[in-house]
């Protein structure tokens, strides 16, 4: 799937791919809905980012 123009005019990546933790290296599943940069690691309590 093509990255296309998100909400707020932004360019999302889509509602696959994961989340992962730039500290300790945990990943997770990217939630629809749910941004990554919103979400903490439960391992290191780390913001996480979005892998593509």
């Amino acid at each position: 799937m093509p990255n296309g123009k998100g909400r707020m005019g932004g360019y999302g990546l889509g509602p696959s791919g994961d989340c992962i933790c730039p500290n300790c290296g945990y990943t997770m599943p990217h939630g629809r809905g749910s941004p990554c940069n919103q979400l903490k690691c439960p391992k290191c309590g780390a913001m996480m980012t979005r892998t593509r």
